[in-house]
């Protein structure tokens, strides 16, 4: 067994000694209402990044000109923002690893609510993208240790349903931003969408000085009995280092994932900023009516992460019930063969069938001028399968690696951002030239692709990893 997957152990199912020794301790200490406040704080902190990123959308009209710049100058505030979301969840990922997933959260919010200020102070684009950069610094934490603290506490089995709610923070920021930055950059000011995000940076920073209470397993297990599952070795500084977590690309299982995350959260991620535009130049909307049909892709959202994370444990239930229906005896029930990973992939087409559908049938409407309804119908997809997906493909890296569930977090939090970065700069020559429907048209190819080679890991992973690894240690 390799060395770097030697302690790696999954927990849906223990077997031999480590079943008799750990059925009678809790896999968590926390209680029920505990757990779900801790997923309600990680949530509400994980809404803070893509809040900060989307709130700012609607106003770049009027700061481009109060700042007395250019389109090219301004769209650098956004570039530099996710090119910063990239690249610092990998650094708090491991950071929390290390220290712990409290002092992080602290950490960050504090670092946020800085930047908030700084921007809604700043009087040139230089201090703006400067501003931004440590906003996105500060925001990105939970994007990585927000999953490694719902794996701290969730065995495997119960673990989509909490995803599903963790997620909502992430995938709602996209929606809920332009909506209410919309309509604060509209009646009070650009400036004050910093303000609100300070505000709400502020209160983060508090709940996890004073609310929040430590979920890493190795800081647990010292003061609390619980099972022996999951606890990774406390490593040195030199074993955090970020390059060595993106290298696990090198896995086929985790190249293709990463390429499937890229590509939808690319498209995704493009639709979100050019759907203003389209509203307004289009649809005649207002800035405040344009970020209300933001709620299409919002009510999608909830609707794809809550229910995505039901089915991913519902599939590991009947896969479960399925083995236990071929053993045997007693003896062999109680030494069933481990759940494998992919079993959570059994439903990911769904949700990316019904995305890339809504993908292409909204680059045409817009491109025809059509319907705002049917436009919306569309975007309400577009959230729901990209909500949806996300649990399937979320849920198994983190059962792929279980003992690094937030540093694998961080590594597909950056290979989705650093191409949304590449798309969202590209798009805006790809409409000038081929127009709204050849632009998603495109999208969605390059979408249909990755879901294509998905399947390779859908019903060959196993035996890929067998192969060429990642290992998971189950003893």
């Amino acid at each position: 067994m390799a060395a770097s997957t030697h302690t790696e152990k999954t927990d849906s199912i223990m077997t031999g000694k480590d079943a008799e020794v750990g059925k009678e301790l809790p896999y968590s200490p926390f209680g029920t209402k505990m757990r779900a406040m801790i997923v309600i704080i990680t949530a509400m902190t994980g809404l803070v990044s893509p809040l900060s990123a989307n709130m700012y959308y609607p106003s770049i009209t009027k700061v481009r000109d109060d700042l007395n710049t250019t389109q090219s100058g301004i769209t650098w505030t956004i570039t530099s923002y996710v090119i910063a979301m990239a690249v610092f969840p990998l650094l708090w990922s491991n950071l929390a690893d290390y220290i712990g997933r409290k002092p992080v959260y602290a950490l960050s919010m504090l670092i946020f609510t800085c930047g908030s200020i700084g921007c809604a102070l700043s009087q040139s684009l230089v201090a703006l993208i400067a501003s931004r950069v440590v906003q996105s610094a500060g925001s990105s934490a939970v994007q990585g240790a927000g999953a490694g603290t719902i794996s701290d506490i969730y065995p495997r089995e119960q673990r989509g349903t909490a995803l599903g709610i963790y997620y909502l923070g992430p995938l709602l920021g996209p929606c809920l931003g332009p909506l209410i930055g919309g309509y604060i950059g509209q009646d009070a000011g650009w400036r004050w969408v910093f303000w609100v995000l300070a505000i709400w940076g502020g209160i983060m920073f508090l709940l996890a000085i004073f609310v929040l209470p430590e979920t890493h397993r190795r800081l647990v297990a010292r003061k609390t009995p619980i099972q022996q599952v999951n606890i990774p070795p406390r490593l040195g500084l030199k074993d955090n280092n970020p390059l060595l977590d993106i290298a696990t690309a090198r896995y086929p299982v985790v190249a293709l994932s990463m390429f499937h995350f890229a590509m939808l959260f690319g498209t995704y991620f493009t639709n979100a900023t050019a759907q203003p535009l389209a509203y307004e130049g289009i649809y005649n909307l207002s800035q405040g009516m344009s970020g209300l049909c933001f709620l299409a892709s919002g009510v999608g959202c909830v609707m794809g992460s809550t229910g995505g994370g039901r089915v991913t444990d519902l599939l590991l239930r009947r896969y479960r019930h399925k083995l236990e229906a071929q053993a045997d005896n007693d003896e062999c029930r109680e030494n069933l063969p481990t759940i494998p990973a992919e079993a959570r992939l059994g439903a990911m087409w769904v949700g990316s069938g019904m995305f890339l559908c809504a993908v292409v049938i909204c680059g045409w409407l817009l491109e025809n001028r059509l319907s705002l309804a049917g436009v919306l119908v569309t975007q309400f997809f577009i959230g729901f399968g990209m909500a949806f997906t996300f649990q399937s493909l979320g849920g198994y890296l983190i059962d792929v690696f279980p003992m690094r569930s937030a540093r694998i977090t961080g590594v597909q939090n950056f290979w989705r951002s650093v191409w949304a970065a590449v798309i969202v700069q590209l798009f805006p020559t790809m409409h000038s030239n081929i127009g709204w429907g050849w632009s998603y048209t495109v999208m969605f190819f390059l979408t249909l692709t990755s879901l294509t080679l998905m399947q390779i890991v859908v019903f060959r992973g196993q035996i890929l990893r067998q192969r060429f690894g990642p290992s998971i240690d189950l003893q």
